[in-house]
């Protein structure tokens, strides 16, 4: 029987999520956690709500899921001391890589949980956490049962969402808040740009409906997987203690939701109703909606008696923690920095043209095509330059595909592959691997873990300016200039606002309140990128970047015309101001 995951952002919450029949509870201090809008608990407040799970033999999870920068990491292991001595909590939820490191190597007994944040989308995830001795992972919301059940076979313990909110954006991929807005999803202070009007057709194109997952209970339980998660951290204790009572009542009972207990869970909060289509691998408009007047009126008027869930069984012992092992850097797999220098192209959306490319190819350090488009002819002269980016996710059914591309990429004769997370390295065996802005590194203990695997070069987070790593083994990489990508969508947005010809490159713009305009570019399998409305600009900047150890900067084009990439070209190669408006984000 899976355990029951609720969530707390208020003492009363957590009462509520207990009362009701939480196996486990999942809270955040006052700081570097997802949910910091939510009360939190200050440190008093912990030490209470500790007692309270201890003494109602309900575990307690405690939430370091944001990005933490440099000036941050003294803060952050006084807080984990405090909560390792004083707070004694079942598991840390974490997401950045480089606080990982430094958890696992200061305080090996505290469990780790692997956060969704961290982009976990593969059974070959689990590989790469049970060598970093993380004893848990939280699956992207985006996962089919399919993936999950092979997920849980590779013995890691495995816990998903099955209520609440959902994000259009793939788990931990999105920069929309942070950079049009300045608060960051990945620090914990998302303005929800996605549950905003655009002028489209259909005025909510990317807000989706809550998860609900209360008719798949049987099969859940059958698949094997550890722990079912709630979400909701940011409402009330009415909304946790309702919706726990009734997972812990199907749980308890293995079924589905009866009519009355749907009704039940869409009354105390819904957008429009709920959707299982991520589970279901049904991605359709119908995923889509919105909080509507009535949805609320329904909320306002629901009233239920939370019943008191029988006394629990005794806790079982907190799990050995795994070793701690990072791999030693073999350098007769990687490039050194000295021979990655200058600039890279990267097209992500209309392909250069054999003119371009015979004037420019030449003297740039790499040329970033998708794996889709990387061996099209033209690119033949320049083949040992090009990398193949691989899709920023590859599910369990795609992956075959794509190592299908990859081998005939390397017949072509492509050298480099640019890849999004570790678990896309085993695919790429033979190609000297660059790591892609998806790594989320905001600072130097990311650095220094990632440079542990075959990476030749990083790319430093745009959520960041580039000028904290101050060197690496690898070769370092920021975008110089380009449109930021803001989101990397399981949906096809596209089908929202305009028509799919579902061809190789489907176009299609967003226009939002103000008249900003987000051109969103195809990808594989009908996901979708979103961009910025504006195109970054850090050309100018490139001596103080050169300083932090930045040696490579990459172009990042999606629909410039040829005249404009040109322009661009030599303004990265000669600096100077743009003429055009321009962001530094």
């Amino acid at each position: 029987m899976p355990l029951l995951l609720s969530p707390a952002g208020t003492f009363p919450a957590l009462k509520a999520a207990i009362d009701a029949g939480a196996d486990e509870v999942y809270l955040g201090g006052s700081m570097f956690n997802a949910r910091m809008n939510a009360d939190n608990f200050d440190k008093e407040g912990l030490k209470k709500a500790s007692r309270l799970c201890k003494n109602s033999n309900v575990n307690m999870h405690i939430t370091l899921n944001t990005l933490i920068y440099d000036r941050e990491f003294k803060s952050v292991l006084e807080y984990v001391d405090f909560l390792a001595n004083d707070i004694d909590p079942d598991a840390l939820i974490i997401q950045d890589f480089g606080l990982l490191k430094v958890v696992r190597e200061n305080y090996p007994d505290i469990p780790v949980h692997a956060s969704t944040q961290m982009r976990i989308h593969s059974p070959e995830d689990a590989k790469y956490l049970k060598s970093l001795g993380v004893s848990r992972a939280v699956l992207a919301r985006e996962l089919p049962i399919e993936d999950i059940s092979e997920f849980v076979k590779t013995g890691l313990e495995t816990e998903i969402f099955v209520h609440g909110a959902i994000c259009v954006s793939e788990s931990g991929g999105c920069l929309m808040s942070s950079v049009i807005g300045n608060r960051s999803g990945n620090r914990g202070e998302c303005a929800q740009p996605c549950r905003l009007p655009y002028r489209t057709k259909n005025r909510f194109p990317l807000s989706l409906k809550d998860m609900c997952l209360a008719n798949h209970i049987p099969e859940i339980t059958k698949s094997g997987v550890t722990s079912l998660k709630i979400e909701g951290r940011m409402k009330s204790p009415e909304y946790v203690g309702t919706v726990t009572s009734v997972y812990r009542r199907l749980i308890d009972e293995n079924r589905i939701a009866t009519g009355k207990e749907l009704e039940l869970l869409a009354n105390i909060f819904s957008r429009s109703g709920f959707t299982d289509g991520y589970f279901v691998s049904k991605i359709t408009p119908d995923m889509f909606g919105v909080r509507s007047e009535t949805d609320k009126q329904k909320s306002n008027k629901t009233t239920f008696n939370i019943p008191k869930a029988e006394k629990r069984k005794e806790k079982e012992a907190k799990p050995d923690s795994l070793p701690f092992v990072l791999p030693e850097r073999d350098e007769s797999k990687v490039l050194h920095p000295a021979k990655q220098k200058g600039v890279v192209l990267r097209f992500e959306g209309r392909l250069p043209s054999e003119a371009l490319l015979a004037k420019y190819a030449e003297n740039v350090a790499r040329i970033d095509i998708p794996l889709d488009n990387c061996t099209d002819k033209r690119f033949l002269p320049y083949k040992e330059k090009i990398s193949a980016v691989l899709p920023r996710t590859v599910f369990l059914k795609e992956r075959e595909k794509v190592a299908k591309q990859l081998r005939t990429a390397k017949e072509f004769g492509i050298k480099h592959a640019t890849v999004s997370s570790l678990n896309q390295i085993d695919l790429c065996e033979g190609f000297w691997l660059h790591g892609d802005y998806a790594f989320n590194i905001v600072n130097r203990e990311t650095i220094a873990f990632l440079e542990r695997y075959p990476f030749s070069s990083l790319m430093i987070s745009p959520e960041t300016d580039g000028r904290f790593p101050k060197g690496s083994k690898c070769a370092l990489e920021y975008i110089g200039y380009g449109r930021t990508p803001l989101m990397y969508t399981r949906t096809c947005i596209i089908k929202n606002i305009a028509e799919c010809k579902h061809k190789e490159k489907c176009f299609a713009v967003l226009t939002d309140r103000t008249g900003a305009t987000f051109p969103i570019i195809s990808a594989p399998n009908h996901t979708n990128i979103i961009y910025n409305s504006l195109a970054g600009y850090r050309l100018d900047r490139k001596s103080e970047l050169k300083k932090s150890g930045i040696g490579l900067m990459t172009l990042l084009f999606t629909d410039e015309s040829e005249k404009r990439i040109d322009e661009i070209i030599t303004l990265a190669q000669n600096g100077g101001k743009p003429n055009f408006e321009y962001t530094r984000r």
